[in-house]
């Protein structure tokens, strides 16, 4: 996999639209379905505005399907970290991912000063590694953020920044671009890469980029997002992480997914310090079943809405 994984335009007027997909290594799904879409574009030619850029986050992670190599990559986007990265010569970075923090900062920086393309999106493409539950979208405070993930059908979650901080929602944000985050399902289920690519559809009709009657199976990728969400609020936000410690041998108990009702002091999880309890009655939100990752899991609520069972 190459960083640039690749750029489609007709050079009119239009937005900047950016995939990144596998900044979590082990996270392919938006790379597949990025690569999909491209094809497509490439090959039918429908008339198109602005421009289309596909980015591969952490490549030596890609290459060996880990979450990360040294420490989570999205866990790095602070503004000391990003001045520590961009001021120290290659050669001195220490880990894996200070590399690919400082390649992909080079890459993003030209990408924003040669474009003539305005405004300039990023949607950053996840799975999650808890079997089954419901794929959802993440927003910051900006009401085009916001727009973007609610647009996708399946429910959006705003807040995220209170429980987390030095994600790359955080950081595109303060570039002054336009950013939004999509979890379209487990890690490899196929459904994931099909979800995905009906998010990058949903996001280029919607931006304007590509009329909906050249999008192929429009009502169907429509159908794939917007039946997911039934029996779930469309708007949550996120009101508790618990952050794993290292060496804490965290093991989450088995059976949790996304939206799944969870009460106050039930069970959730284990480590070396015994159970772990829910701090307050809501939905839990990406459950971790995997060895890497610092946060267990999340609690959020509905915004304005009662919580419903799954």
């Amino acid at each position: 996999v190459k960083r640039l994984l690749g750029r489609y335009t007709q050079w009119k007027e239009g937005p900047l639209f950016i995939g990144m997909g596998g900044i979590h290594g082990n996270e392919h799904a938006g790379i597949l379905a990025f690569q999909r879409v491209l094809k497509y574009l490439e090959a039918k030619k429908p008339e198109f505005k602005g421009e289309f850029v596909g980015v591969a986050g952490n490549l030596p992670a890609i290459e060996q399907k880990k979450r990360f190599i040294d420490i989570d990559l999205n866990r790095q986007w602070k503004d000391e970290k990003i001045a520590e990265i961009t001021q120290e010569p290659r050669r001195n970075l220490s880990t894996n991912e200070a590399i690919q923090q400082k390649e992909l900062l080079i890459l993003f920086n030209r990408l924003v000063r040669t474009t003539n393309c305005a405004p300039m999106i990023l949607l950053d493409m996840h799975t999650t590694s808890a079997k089954g539950g419901v794929p959802f979208s993440i927003a910051n405070s900006a009401p085009l953020s916001q727009s973007l993930a609610m647009n996708l059908g399946a429910p959006a979650s705003v807040g995220i920044e209170k429980v987390i901080t030095g994600t790359t929602l955080n950081y595109f944000s303060k570039l002054g671009m336009c950013a939004f985050g999509f979890e379209a399902g487990q890690h490899d289920n196929p459904e994931s890469i099909d979800r995905m690519e009906a998010a990058l559809w949903l996001t280029l009709e919607k931006l304007e980029c590509v009329s909906r009657l050249d999008i192929p199976d429009f009502d169907k990728h429509y159908a794939l997002l917007h039946d997911l969400g039934n029996g779930i609020p469309g708007l949550v936000e996120f009101t508790h992480r618990h952050q794993i410690s290292e060496g804490a041998d965290f093991v989450m108990r088995p059976g949790f997914k996304n939206f799944h009702k969870v009460d106050k002091n039930q069970i959730l999880a284990d480590d070396k310090d015994g159970v772990i309890k829910a701090g307050q009655d809501g939905m839990i939100l990406m459950p971790l079943y995997q060895k890497q990752g610092e946060d267990g899991f999340f609690i959020i609520q509905p915004v304005n809405k009662k919580v419903e069972a799954m």
